[in-house]
């Protein structure tokens, strides 16, 4: 993603595990995606529920498109 794309938060996940098999399917079907996560790199998932989840960020001209893949694999 270049650095002038605005991203949009399309959903929050409980675990990275949950939001990285999203973002590889939003990839699959040639979506840029990125998982966002606080979590100290993954060395303390605990600190996620402290703040706000795991999000899964697409470029902000793809968010309908994005959505609509992920709620047909819901």
């Amino acid at each position: 993603m270049t650095n002038s794309t605005h991203l949009t938060c399309i959903r929050t996940y409980l675990s990275r595990h949950a939001a990285d098999v999203d973002r590889a399917l939003l990839e699959s079907c040639g979506f840029e995606s990125m998982v966002q996560a606080d979590d100290a790199g993954g060395m303390q998932p605990h600190l996620i529920f402290g703040n706000g989840g795991v999000r899964l960020l697409v470029r902000s001209d793809m968010v309908e498109e994005a959505r609509a893949v992920l709620e047909q694999t819901s």
